[in-house]
């Protein structure tokens, strides 16, 4: 059975390369930023899921893992054609304001 989605903030498609915690390696990885829940990243290689740095539960299927990377793949083609400029647009049309960069408060300062 599948849960229905009332309402759903608008995402923003995202890519990155960064470490997966599956592969334990550096990675590509699709996914999508949306407003109050942070971004939900797939690894295009093994398939798992991330929000937040969270871990997705493993569907109980066949053939997911190669379903989910391929799918992620076509994420990362698609998420390709953004720039940092159309995140801004996005992000200030969403929220209501533009994006500010501001060191958070765990950030050494400079010396």
């Amino acid at each position: 059975m599948t849960t229905p989605v009332i309402c759903r903030p608008s995402a923003f498609p995202i890519r990155r390369i960064t470490n997966c915690p599956t592969c334990k390696q550096r990675r590509r990885m699709a996914g999508h930023d949306a407003l109050w829940y942070g971004p939900t990243l797939t690894c295009c290689t093994c398939g798992d899921s991330w929000t937040s740095g969270e871990m997705h539960d493993r569907p109980f299927q066949r053939a997911w893992r190669t379903e989910a990377a391929a799918k992620a793949r076509r994420a990362w083609t698609e998420a390709g054609t953004y720039t940092r400029a159309d995140y801004d647009a996005w992000f200030a049309e969403a929220h209501g304001r533009p994006v500010i960069d501001v060191a958070l408060p765990e950030a050494a300062p400079a010396v």
